[in-house]
């Protein structure tokens, strides 16, 4: 069969073949599916979908939403190629998911098909902190500065937020000395006596004015991330 033959046949004939090519050796539709959307993107709704649809298996992988990162780790044989030396990008990304059933269909456990590498290590670790620092209180003292000609204030956040939390602007549960207030810890282009970078929360004026405190006064914080 052709590239081009391939390429213009559609989704809704080809997939089923996939399915049956795993499930005739003990696998289930729903480790295809999965499969599937690891490598696209796709979710199982839009699968489901598209099969009810003439989007060719060309234009199915060239729209596909988010191809994995890790797919460029999919490498050997199939269909008498080998996977990481096809020229056509379209093709390549076609005998990818061909590899993936291949193994699928010779009893390869998911977890060594669904490729592992830098890219998924640094998500979950990224998510491993999300996860702890979503639940963690900071609670700590900090001086108000202002800053005049905006008639605004904030306080130092005394953390690193990409360390804490994965990401450089948080969203954030707040009180000072007690008042409540939903803000985000962010980087305005300040910097640390040593030079490292300096993450702030914002005070508003109307807290200031509860608190009867203004310019080089101290506060007491808690601090949790939010949603």
């Amino acid at each position: 069969m052709t590239n081009e033959r391939v390429t213009e046949m559609r989704f809704a004939r080809l997939y089923p073949l996939l399915e049956a090519k795993a499930v005739k050796k003990g696998r289930t539709r729903e480790e295809v599916q999965q499969v599937v959307t690891w490598l696209t993107g796709y979710s199982a709704g839009e699968l489901k979908e598209l099969l009810e649809t003439d989007t060719t298996y060309g234009a199915f992988f060239a729209n596909a939403p988010r191809l994995h990162p890790e797919r460029e780790l999919i490498k050997g044989v199939v269909c008498g190629v080998r996977v990481e030396e096809i020229a056509d990008p379209l093709m390549r990304e076609i005998r990818r998911l061909d590899k993936l059933i291949d193994e699928l269909a010779k009893g390869k456990p998911m977890e060594k098909i669904l490729r592992q590498g830098e890219h998924t290590r640094a998500g979950r670790m990224a998510e491993g902190r999300k996860e702890a620092s979503a639940g963690k209180r900071y609670e700590y003292d900090a001086v108000i500065h202002v800053l005049p000609e905006k008639d605004g204030a904030y306080v130092i956040f005394p953390w690193n937020i990409r360390d804490e939390f994965g990401r450089g602007r948080v969203k954030v549960h707040a009180t000072f000395d007690g008042i409540p207030y939903d803000g985000s810890i962010v980087n305005m282009g300040l910097k640390n006596d040593d030079g490292s970078v300096c993450y702030i929360l914002g005070m508003l004026k109307s807290i200031r004015t509860r608190l009867g405190k203004g310019a080089g006064d101290t506060v007491h914080l808690t601090i949790q991330a939010r949603e």
